[in-house]
This record gives C-alpha cells, structure tokens and sequence, in this order.
C-alpha cells in the first residue's frame, strides 16, 4: 500500500487533481487526510454548505465559513427546513391537534407508540431497500431533538446565516428545502447531521412546513393572516431566509430556491392574499438588482378556488424580477377537490407576467391545473429568450384530450417551429407513472422534441396524463439517482432483469 501511495503521488500535482476530480467528495474528503502532500493537491469539491437548527451542522457551516480557503468555494447554502418532533401534528385550525393516546409507550418497545408506528411504516415503505435497525433508535432521537430545541431557543442557525452571508465571496444562491431527510437510508441531501446517524439509524422521517403525515395526501393551508406564531414556525428557516435577505444589503444573492422536492407542500399561498411581512420580504428579495432565479413551492392546499392569487399580490410581486432568467412554480394540485364541482384551472394572467421578463431562458410549471388556450396564448407571449419549458404534472380540467391535445396545439399555434434550431425551446413533459410516489416520475424530452419539430410521433397517449405510450420516457427518481427505467410493457421490464 505504502508503494502504491508514493507511486500516486509521483504523478504531477495537476493529474492527481484531475484524477481526484472524479471521486465522490465523501472520498476526497478522506483522501485529503491521509498525509499533507495530498490535501494540498486534492481540491476541496464543495460548492455547497449545508444549515438547519442541529448544532453539527451549524458547527461545520462555521467552519467552513472560518476556513481562509475553502469558504472562497461556496456558491450555494442548502437550509435543512424539516425539523424533529416529539408527536406528529395535524394543522386543521389554528392551533395543532395531536393523538394522546400515540404518546403512551408501547409496552413492547418501551417507547411512544407513535414512534414505533413511524418507524413501522418506514420498513413497509423501504422493503425493497435496506431494512436495518439499531438499538433504541429513540434514544438517539431524543438528543436529536433536545439538541434542535437548544439551536432554536440561542437562534444559533440564525446567526450562522448572517455569518455565512458575510464569508462567502461567491455566494450566490440560497435553497430551503423540507425534503432533505428523502426517505429511509436514501437522503437527498448527506448533510453533517445525517452523515453522523448511527449505520441502520430508523427514524420517523421528517418533514418540514406545514405537510400531511401520510405524504401522499395534500394537506389544506391556514389562513396567513389569522395563524399563530407556532404554526408560522413550521417554515422557521424560509422566514429567517426571508427576513434577513431583505434587509441585508451587502449580500450577492441572485438566486432564491424554495423546492419541495415534489412533496406535496411549500410556502403557504395565503401569504399573497393579502399584505403581510413575509410578502414585503419576498417583494423586497424580487426587485434587487441582478436577481434572476427564483424556484418557488407552493403550499395551495387541493381546493381551486385559487384566494392566494387573487388578490393580485401575487403576480405584482414576480413582475418586480424585471432580470429573471429562471423561474419554477409549482402547487400542491393533486386530483383536484374531489368536489362534485369541476375544479378550477389556474388563472394564468393573474399568476404569470410572463411579458415582464424578456431575458427569461427557463419555464417550470409544476402542478398547474390549466386551460389549454390560456397556456398557449402565454407561450406565445414568451420572450425569444426562452430556450426551455418543463410541464411537470400538468392537469387539464377543461380539455379532454389533454397532453396529447396540448403538443397538438403547440406544434400548430406557437410560433416556435419557424426558428431556427439553436433558438427553439427544449420542451420537457414530466407525469407521474401509474403509481404516484413523491419524487419519482416519468420525463420525456427528446421525444417531445422529436413531435414538435421534427416528424416523430406524439409519444401522449389519448387523454391520459398519468403515463405515455409504451416505448417513450424514463422513470426517474428525485431521491434515488441510479433508479432509471425505461417507460415499457412490464413484461419486457422483466426480460431486461429490472423487475421480477
């Protein structure tokens, strides 16, 4: 082995770094500690640091931000929105209700019922993936969650921000996320905290903001103006985000991110129905200078009745971005209200000033229930920018045909088929397979491509919007990247050994 290191490190220190360029960071990170020759030619990888009230994180965050080099990297913080509980919390009203009787310990386990329950339901959800467990996980979880309580009440996370905010150079980007704990043994996100669980640790998932427990279902958000301060804390690190972002002049931040991850939640709409601090924060983030990238979740609840953008705060605030060149918007719209009344599409002219950005290259529009003629008369308002448009889980109350109708349409209405190929949007269609589980989905882009501009086939299937037509798309994964599959009969997925 001694041979093998000192015949590696014979090499120029450019090859090493190209070579070491390829590793995993969790490898270069070890790599860098094995002797002093290869931490001064093993480049540090991270552009990203990761924040959440956990004192591990903080204390690494800070580290970073000391370091005389390494913070010079860092062009993006990640805040880890999702937080500990000692009882799950359902949001119907005002103030939260909670199960007593889930409290109880079991008398098996020796811990609360509700726990052993979570912890049930992970195994049932992750058959297929590790099934491991470690000796009272609970106990482990308990300091987990004294320790967040300590965070909190000393506002370290807090102060850690603003002291990031002042150590990056580069710094560009921030992303609130309450999905970065993804699902058992696959996190989307390895932050220091969960890097230091205990191999096999089973935890109750958590989750951040205001979300139903179930994952599955949509929970309905409360009115902004009327809710508690404890129910605003669900969204503890986006408010601080927010707040400080705002009155903050000396950072660089161009680049706003709010991404569920496909759960169904996000910030709660109610904060445009009317004026409020969190909707002057937002505005005052959308009219700085140089701002460009906005990804905005949104919690709107499975009504479509639609009271946040109403009011037409909403679509003021985006139309202050005049520089944006990105934007995501999604909701939680999940099959409609179940009301004996057709649910309604989303009023486009009130959500998107689309006019109001002529440099914008990047359209994302996530769960939009949407008329067919609205979306193509906004398309076709587009600025010439535009060089690519998602559709991810697009619903069509008016339209039966559906996807299909719509590429029907945009091959004929827009006026992008006359340009010439380097100037034609990249158009991605995105569903969510036969079986809807958060952060997996079916993306076609090539094919859709193929049916807009060139002579293939429109790969929709008549008036589905679940899934296309065997032999087009690929299953993806949000949380799990080597989960790829192509969109075929089940039987072929069976000759290929994908499936049994």
């Amino acid at each position: 082995m001694t041979v093998q290191i000192s015949s590696f490190l014979s090499l120029p220190p450019e090859i090493i770094s190209i070579i070491v360029s390829f590793l995993p960071n969790k490898v270069v990170k070890s790599l860098r500690l094995t002797c002093k020759s290869l931490s001064e030619t093993s480049p540090f990888a991270s552009s990203r640091v990761f924040l959440s009230a956990n004192s591990l994180n903080i204390q690494v965050f800070r580290a970073v931000a000391a370091h005389p080099k390494f913070r010079h990297e860092i062009k993006e913080i990640i805040w880890d929105d999702a937080r500990f509980t000692l009882v799950p919390l359902e949001w119907e009203d005002v103030r939260p209700s909670f199960d007593r009787e889930r409290l109880q310990l079991s008398p098996d386990e020796g811990c609360p019922i509700w726990f052993k329950e979570e912890c049930g339901e992970n195994r049932s959800k992750m058959k297929q993936r590790k099934d491991r467990d470690v000796d009272r996980p609970d106990h482990y979880y308990r300091q987990l969650y004294d320790d967040q309580i300590s965070v909190i009440r000393s506002e370290n996370d807090k102060k850690a921000f603003l002291y990031g905010l002042d150590r990056f150079p580069r710094l560009k980007r921030v992303t609130v996320t309450p999905a970065a704990h993804g699902w058992l043994f696959a996190p989307l996100y390895e932050t220091p905290m969960i890097r230091a669980f205990p191999y096999g640790f089973n935890y109750p998932i958590l989750r951040g903001w205001h979300y139903d427990p179930e994952d599955l279902q949509v929970a309905e958000p409360l009115p902004w103006s009327e809710a508690s301060e404890e129910y605003k804390e669900l969204w503890r690190g986006a408010r601080i985000v927010l707040r400080i972002l705002s009155q903050t002049e000396t950072h660089n931040i161009s680049e706003l991110s709010f991404d569920s991850k496909q759960l169904h939640t996000g910030l709660n709409f109610l904060i445009f129905e009317q004026p409020c601090a969190e909707h002057n924060q937002f505005a005052a983030i959308m009219k700085r200078p140089g701002f460009r990238r906005l990804h905005l979740s949104l919690l709107t609840g499975t009504n479509s009745y639609w009271e946040g953008f109403k009011s037409g705060l909403f679509r003021q605030t985006l139309t202050l971005a005049k520089g944006l060149t990105h934007l995501h918007l999604s909701t939680t719209f999940n099959n409609g209200s179940n009301s004996i009344m057709r649910d309604q599409p989303i009023p486009l002219k009130e959500v998107l000033p689309i006019t109001e950005w002529p440099n914008l290259s990047q359209l994302t529009l996530s769960r939009f229930p949407v008329d067919t003629s609205q979306l193509i008369e906004k398309l076709n308002l587009a600025p010439s920018s535009l060089r690519s448009l998602q559709l991810n889980f697009i619903a069509f109350p008016y339209d039966e045909m559906r996807i299909t109708g719509l590429l029907e349409r945009m091959r004929w209405e827009l006026n992008w088929t006359k340009r010439d190929p380097p100037l034609k949007p990249t158009v991605t269609i995105v569903m969510p397979g036969q079986r809807e589980w958060p952060g997996r989905f079916i993306q076609l882009s090539d094919e859709v491509t193929s049916f807009l501009y060139g002579h293939g086939e429109n790969p929709a299937d008549g008036s589905a919007t679940r899934v296309p037509k065997y032999g087009y798309g690929m299953y993806h994964d949000l949380f799990d990247i080597e989960y790829t599959r192509p969109h075929i009969d089940p039987q072929d997925l069976k000759k290929l050994g994908i499936i049994c």
